[in-house]
């Protein structure tokens, strides 16, 4: 987006939550339906979830549906942030040929794979006693995919939660494939995926969006309502550290690493922006911190001089204050990056590409940098790594901007909002014609 400037500003001005719920707490019965157990939070979906719900709970009662261990101590963590965990046996965890055997077999079915995957007919009846068996004033979907079991929720009000527009996520993904046969693939799913967010989205009574520009698509798909509910910092957690901790050579990539989209901003920092780094300041550093990363991975960064694999972390708030520089070199992607949040929290300078801050009020230049081909990627970082006093002018910028905008009371107070509305039948929409499995 142009400004006089010349400067790119990201994340249009919130959407306004029309005909706003008065700020009367109304005690709802509300069921989630999810993925998995969101704790620990250890990736930017679970992060957010479990700060939204854990907060949503000391008003509401929420009742929680996912796959998990009940016995887990994530499962007890649920629990003791007062939220009733009702748990299916956890998906397969699968590699080789069967995953590429369900990956082919996808190919014959009108949903996508992240939908065909999670409709199981375990979830299914678990959801069908769970709804027979308790009053709920609404049903919340938070994650896209879990829409499919719409159809097993009546005439009860529902709110899908985009954390992404997932179609574009996939066709990001196809656009940087290197084969046909890849390309082709992912391109099929990108528009499985968005023939299944166009039929779901009409059908709620409410879509949620992380960022405007998602909630402005989920309008133009036919939603009756849409609000937005941005992502969040705990500011209190993620504070400013002392200059002393910073190393002055130190770059800090941060990020699950068994997301498909972290793996290839990874691979793409390795093979194409840190030699332009190493070439013009051979002493920098990089350290990459993140869950989960494959073998092909470690082994890539193993065979790079100069950079550590530290893998998961219980707190990444000591990497991030050693960290002079962090960077979000992100190709696909969707939502909005709380990994940026969390480093402008602490008064972190940021180089990202144009995708990394996406859905973000940032402006470039002003909270941070931005390069989009490896060589402005390098030379954004090579400049900041050359002047602590432009890092420390961004970090308080981006600290300013969270302060302002970006906490999770603010969030969740979006999403009791949206909930309150939603669950009133004035509110309600018909979703005559919903197919079953969406």
């Amino acid at each position: 987006m142009k400004t006089e400037s010349s400067k790119d500003t990201f994340g249009p001005s919130p959407m306004p939550i029309a005909d706003r719920v008065p700020p009367v707490k109304e005690a709802m019965a509300v069921l989630v339906l999810d993925e998995w157990i969101p704790y620990p939070p250890d990736s930017g979906k679970r992060v957010r979830t479990w700060n939204l719900l854990r907060r949503l709970a000391r008003h509401h009662s929420i009742s929680l549906l996912c796959y998990g261990d009940p016995e887990s101590a994530a499962a007890q963590a649920m629990r003791s942030a007062g939220i009733a965990l009702h748990t299916v046996e956890p998906l397969p965890d699968l590699a080789g040929w069967q995953l590429y055997g369900r990956l082919l077999g996808n190919v014959l079915s009108r949903n996508p794979y992240s939908v065909s995957k999670h409709d199981t007919p375990r979830f299914r009846e678990a959801l069908r006693r769970l709804l027979s068996e308790s009053h709920f004033d609404l049903v919340h979907f938070e994650w896209t995919p879990y829409a499919a079991f719409m159809d097993e929720t009546g005439d009860l009000p529902c709110l899908i939660m985009a954390h992404n527009i997932e179609s574009q996520i996939w066709l990001r993904r196809a656009q940087q494939c290197q084969t046909f046969p890849e390309r082709t693939y992912f391109g099929l799913q990108a528009r499985k995926m968005k023939a299944f967010e166009r039929r779901v989205m009409p059908r709620a009574d409410a879509v949620a969006g992380v960022t405007a520009l998602d909630a402005q698509q989920a309008v133009a798909w036919g939603s009756h309502s849409t609000v937005l509910v941005e992502n969040g910092v705990d500011l209190d957690l993620f504070a400013p550290a002392s200059e002393r901790a910073r190393n002055a050579d130190e770059l800090l990539f941060l990020g699950s690493l068994d997301w498909y989209p972290n793996q290839d901003a990874v691979e793409y920092l390795l093979e194409e922006i840190l030699p332009l780094l190493v070439a013009r300041s051979p002493e920098v550093r990089l350290r990459i911190v993140g869950r989960r990363a494959p073998p092909h991975l470690a082994k890539r960064v193993a065979q790079s001089p100069g950079v550590e694999l530290v893998g998961e972390v219980a707190d990444v708030r000591p990497h991030l204050a050693q960290a002079a520089v962090v960077l979000v070199p992100l190709r696909i992607g969707g939502g909005s990056r709380i990994k940026i949040l969390e480093a402008l929290a602490m008064g972190k300078a940021v180089v990202s590409t144009t995708i990394g801050a996406e859905g973000l009020a940032v402006t470039n230049g002003v909270h941070l940098l931005l390069g989009d081909s490896p060589e402005a990627f390098a030379d954004s970082t090579l400049r900041l790594l050359k002047s602590p006093e432009e890092q420390a002018r961004l970090g308080s910028e981006g600290r300013k901007l969270v302060e302002e905008r970006y906490s999770w009371d603010r969030a969740a107070e979006a999403l009791e909002s949206a909930w309150l509305r939603v669950s009133r039948p004035s509110a309600a929409v018909s979703r005559q014609g919903v197919c079953k499995n969406a």
